[in-house]
């Protein structure tokens, strides 16, 4: 009996072992940044989270986000070095603020793997930004922005490894599968749960995993056990869409 008991805790305690890879990570933006819940990925993470804040004014006002249990960047990236860090960019700043703002964040961790968290439009203007194909001098969640701003980062920090949660392309699938009647809602403002955000357990589900793919985990399910299984069939499809080259 007692053999059977150890060997069902054995058993239990492997998963959780696997999952923890002895990386840490670390995760700054605003509510966006929260939409891929940090919380649930695995092993040693944190996060400094501050509501509708651009990068300029986290880095520059970093003593009360509004995220409680946040662990503010000057105590993070000062006092440890992570292997992962996930930087999101925000409404209000210019490519010029971003780039030297994350520039400086990239200087305190000179080994971290940097990851551009994309975040996404408001549903009303998510099309219309997605589309353009030049990057403006604002902040904007278009893809030309994005890669002007990985540009701009590896110019100023050579040699540095920059990845991308391409979480606003996923957006753009979800919203053409839709329009094509290949999805199992009919409008991507189905997945948000409100101007912005995303629904609780399927918007979330595909950013979580979104941000677990750039950091190196593998996909999850955990705490997403109410989700349909036809809609997680076809957010897996979407997400196997980010080994593509």
């Amino acid at each position: 009996m007692l053999k059977c008991l150890t060997a069902i805790i054995l058993a239990a305690c492997i998963p959780s072992l696997q999952a923890d890879d002895g990386k840490s990570r670390y995760l700054i933006g605003n509510s966006l940044t929260w939409d891929t819940v940090p919380s649930k990925l695995d092993g040693d993470v944190q996060w400094h989270v501050d509501c509708g804040k651009s990068l300029p004014y986290i880095y520059d006002n970093p003593e009360k986000p509004c995220v409680k249990a946040s662990t503010v960047w000057p105590k993070a990236l000062i006092g440890k070095q992570y292997d992962f860090v996930s930087v999101q960019s925000h409404y209000g700043a210019t490519l010029e603020q971003d780039a030297s703002t994350i520039s400086k964040w990239m200087k305190l961790q000179p080994k971290a793997v940097f990851i551009v968290h994309t975040g996404w439009a408001r549903e009303a203007t998510r099309a219309e930004e997605f589309a353009k194909k030049k990057p403006g001098e604002k902040m904007e969640h278009s893809v030309a922005y994005i890669e002007a701003l990985v540009a701009r980062l590896k110019e100023d920090n050579p040699g540095r490894e920059i990845r991308r949660t391409r979480a606003m392309d996923l957006l753009d699938k979800v919203a053409r599968d839709a329009t094509a009647g290949q999805a199992p809602f009919k409008e991507v403002k189905e997945i948000y749960r409100d101007a912005i955000h995303m629904n609780v357990v399927t918007g979330r589900y595909l950013m979580h995993n979104a941000m677990r793919h750039a950091m190196g985990q593998p996909r999850s399910a955990k705490g997403f056990e109410k989700l349909d299984l036809m809609l997680k069939k076809h957010f897996d499809q979407l997400l196997d869409s980010l080994d593509e080259k």
